[in-house]
């Protein structure tokens, strides 16, 4: 722990390695880009890999292997065995546990209430994946308004443009986007660099400045439905978010509308969607997410109006790097500050960094002389 030893020398305190016990974080799945950040971090902690089953998680919880340990990286990309982080796994977590980091945006699997009720502060990284998911945006709406999709199908079928329908430019048609978060604001962007007007609904109205900055303008919810060419939905899955499209909304849009979703699966009812394609209602749909994903609707499968991605939007190395160097930077400066960069609760539990974690051959005088130098 040279870091401690360096800072600790400087105010004249002597410490060996015997003297120091870094503090445990546990890996739910391994760091598989940043391994220049991930060695910088192991001089702060030690990392502890798990990769049992849920039962056996469990069941190491409640026996205390994790007691004392400081805090969890989180990737069920890698690591799917032990399933959501609901209110049991959160429950038997130990209470020196004060923070989770996922290295991704989404946070649809985690009890975010029983973390905060526990003190536990969980912290993702969205900002880093609205550069790439909007790149993925900017491909389904081209497939869909241009028929792109079709084309491709046809001619690996040898059928060059055989009853293939002539597409629309993307140059001034509306695009509505309903969500102006980050993800929001990267279309924005590049919806204005093809020609397109651009609307949006948020919760709360943007400062005129970010509207003139990102060429948006604030529209009612339902003008937005009604005067959109093309719809995007970039909200989070909540329980008040789920189905949040459905029926009412797909038959407040302009007919012919195209339709298109990066956010989570279950934010849309797949199967009212299904049938504001058949009705033409909707001319088209992009989506990168489902409801009951991985298994993908047949209806869905096989209508021709739509544009289907497997979940890729964050599947760039650029992002995949950023969110794991991210979601590093979440727990360490959680763990030595309070503070983490990108929090999504904030637990009014007073949490006291490393103090209760640091072996006792450690004063806890000479440690908060290093962390306040």
């Amino acid at each position: 722990m040279n870091w401690l030893k360096t800072k600790m020398g400087s105010h004249g305190w002597d410490l060996t390695d015997d003297d120091i016990k870094k503090p445990n974080v546990l890996f739910l799945g391994p760091i598989l880009g940043a391994t220049q950040e991930l060695e910088d971090f192991e001089e702060y902690f030690t990392i502890k890999y798990n990769e049992a089953s849920r039962e056996e998680f469990l069941k190491r919880c409640k026996n205390g292997k994790y007691d004392g340990y400081a805090g969890i990286l989180w990737n069920p990309v890698s690591n799917t065995s032990i399933g959501p982080m609901d209110a049991e796994l959160v429950s038997a977590l130990p209470a020196s546990m004060s923070v989770i980091s996922l290295p991704y945006s989404g946070y649809d699997k985690f009890d975010i209430d029983a973390c905060t009720v526990k003190g536990i502060t969980v912290t993702n990284t969205p900002g880093v994946v609205s550069a790439p998911c909007a790149d993925a945006v900017m491909f389904l709406i081209l497939g869909c308004l241009r028929n792109f999709t079709q084309g491709q199908t046809l001619l690996r079928e040898g059928k060059w443009r055989t009853g293939l329908p002539k597409g629309r430019e993307l140059e001034s048609k509306t695009v509505g986007i309903l969500g102006m978060g980050g993800i929001g604001k990267a279309i924005a962007k590049r919806a204005n660099a093809f020609g397109m007007m651009v609307n949006y609904y948020n919760r709360k109205r943007l400062d005129i400045r970010v509207e003139a900055e990102y060429n948006a303008h604030y529209v009612a919810y339902e003008t937005l439905f009604r005067e959109s060419d093309v719809i995007v939905v970039c909200v989070p899955l909540t329980s008040s978010t789920k189905h949040l499209i459905s029926t009412v909304q797909f038959d407040k849009m302009k007919k012919g509308a195209v339709f298109v979703n990066i956010s989570r699966g279950p934010v849309v009812d797949e199967a009212a969607l299904v049938k504001a394609l058949d009705s033409g209602r909707l001319s088209s749909a992009g989506l990168d997410v489902y409801e009951f994903e991985p298994k993908i609707s047949e209806a869905l499968l096989k209508h021709p109006q739509c544009t289907l991605l497997p979940h890729m939007g964050t599947m760039t190395e650029e992002s995949q790097l950023d969110m794991e160097k991210l979601a590093l930077r979440n727990v360490k400066r959680f763990l030595m500050s309070g503070e983490a960069y990108s929090p999504i609760n904030k637990p009014t539990i007073s949490a006291k960094p490393l103090e209760h974690l640091m072996s006792d051959g450690v004063d806890i005088s000479k440690l908060s002389i290093t962390l306040q130098g």
